[in-house]
């Protein structure tokens, strides 16, 4: 049904320009729910959620995936980088309890596009992800619209390249300032500044040029005028990661953080003029394993904290800090020349398992996977519900994961969300302090799914198959 009504509508919803120039596009509709500074969750009511890495051509493809709890009208808006060009506009509606996918690349494909989805009721989310031979990346989009953003994670150094896309999906001029943080410290660039980034347009900005060879790179995001949505792109020969910025939080969860072979690491870095004391918690399928790593994060300086060494793949990890911090999982083939230890990390020994460790843990989703780059942010706050929009690709095994770091066994009821049918209803026990997973069949059209729990947990999914991998957490349902 999806596939036929794009088709019908593909004509008469794409704009064709002849001359390719700096995003300018001409006003696009009023929205009114600016949410400055409100959480990133699916509200039960009106909201604008905002996907700033979106680009279709002849080569990639983007995919916008929405779930919804209830009936809800979907308004798409994708702002088009001809500037005489019309932003690109598709409304549709979703009955409750369902899920669906649009092919970006049906409605426009003139490249960058970022995008707006504006759902009428909720709770709702939506996520994209973007896909070609040899490459996948994803995110969830944002509801939430602070003055100020820190994404950590990035690198410059041999064969990796960082750039930050800034977003500006208001009517309003903005202006940004830019703070980089190395293993250098402070980094000083006077072009950031001041960044003005027109309203309804984007820019993106490659960090090579200004700080080459950083092998660790943190930025700030700082709105002195306006609003913006910044993400960070990351690639290598490998593969492309992506992930939006995040407001700062003493306590973070990633239900997963090893996808395929990649070995990952936490990028972490301080909101605050103080050091801080960082502890990870490994949470397997058979038990939790308490402060398995324990780093002293210096105030002007990002770190990496790796988990390889820590227990065998799969495993979530649980971050807890003395101050507020921003942590975000980067997975990435390891390379023989890369030391993710810089000498500030004590190599404390797994100390506490709530769970028999006997379980073997060690099957992958492929055994000879080597390609990939992974990235996403962490979850700051537990919630006895998620919407986790999702999105299948042949060739890919797409799999859901929830976490439950507490003291409390969970029961969840996992609702399968797709078009316009009933798929699935299951309910899952997850004892304390363990992951459970949930394999997506690809074949059934299944674009998200409906988690509700006795006790608070955590929810995220990855892909992993040969285009690529990526990790993407889940949306708190209000």
């Amino acid at each position: 049904m999806r596939k036929i009504l794009l088709a019908l509508l593909a004509a008469a919803a794409v704009i064709v320009g002849v001359i390719q120039v700096a995003p300018d596009p001409d006003p696009a509709p009023e929205f009114e729910l600016a949410q400055a500074g409100q959480a990133d969750g699916a509200e039960a009511n009106p909201t604008v959620w905002y996907c700033p890495w979106i680009e279709a051509s002849d080569v990639l493809n983007s995919t916008i995936s929405m779930a919804t709890d209830v009936e809800a009208t979907i308004d798409l808006t994708l702002l088009n980088p001809l500037s005489n060009a019309d932003p690109t506009l598709f409304s549709f509606d979703l009955q409750a309890q369902s899920a669906t996918g649009i092919d970006t690349g049906v409605l426009l494909r003139t490249g960058e596009s970022p995008a707006i989805v504006e759902i009428s009721n909720g709770p709702a989310a939506a996520a994209s992800l973007q896909s070609a031979d040899g490459l996948v990346s994803a995110d969830k989009c944002t509801v939430s619209v602070p003055t100020e953003w820190y994404l950590p994670g990035g690198s410059t150094k041999t064969g990796s390249f960082t750039q930050l896309r800034l977003f500006n999906p208001f009517a309003d001029n903005a202006e940004v300032e830019i703070t980089a943080h190395s293993e250098f410290n402070l980094d000083l660039i006077p072009d950031f500044a001041q960044i003005d980034v027109a309203g309804r347009s984007w820019t993106t900005i490659d960090f090579e040029p200004f700080l080459p060879f950083r092998d660790e790179l943190s930025i700030k995001v700082t709105a002195t005028t306006g609003l913006v949505i910044p993400a960070m792109i990351r690639t290598d020969q490998h593969g492309e990661a992506m992930w939006i910025g995040s407001s700062p939080s003493q306590t973070w969860e990633f239900p997963v953080v090893s996808p395929g072979k990649l070995e990952p690491a936490i990028a972490v870095v301080t909101a605050g003029d103080d050091d801080v004391t960082v502890t990870v918690d490994i949470v397997t399928e058979a038990g939790i394993i308490v402060d398995a790593r324990e780093v002293t994060l210096d105030s002007t300086a990002p770190a990496l904290i790796p988990l390889g060494d820590l227990a065998l793949a799969p495993y979530g990890v649980r971050v807890k800090a003395t101050a507020p911090i921003v942590a975000t999982v980067v997975a990435s083939v390891a390379d023989a020349s890369d030391d993710l230890g810089d000498g500030s990390l004590d190599d404390v020994s797994p100390s506490t398992t709530i769970q028999d460790a006997d379980t073997d843990t060690t099957e992958a989703t492929e055994e000879d996977f080597a390609r990939g780059l992974a990235g996403t942010t962490g979850i700051p706050e537990l919630s006895p519900s998620w919407i986790v929009p999702i999105e299948t690709l042949p060739g890919s095994a797409t799999t859901l994961w929830m976490m439950n770091s507490g003291v409390d066994a969970a029961t969840v009821n996992v609702v399968a969300l797709s078009e316009d049918e009933f798929l699935s209803q299951e309910t899952v026990q997850i004892a304390p302090g363990t992951i459970v997973p949930i394999p997506v069949p690809g074949e059934i059209g299944i674009f998200g799914y409906r988690l509700t729990s006795d006790v608070p947990i955590s929810a995220a999914w990855e892909i992993v198959g040969d285009r690529g991998v990526a990790l993407v957490a889940g949306i708190p349902a209000g």
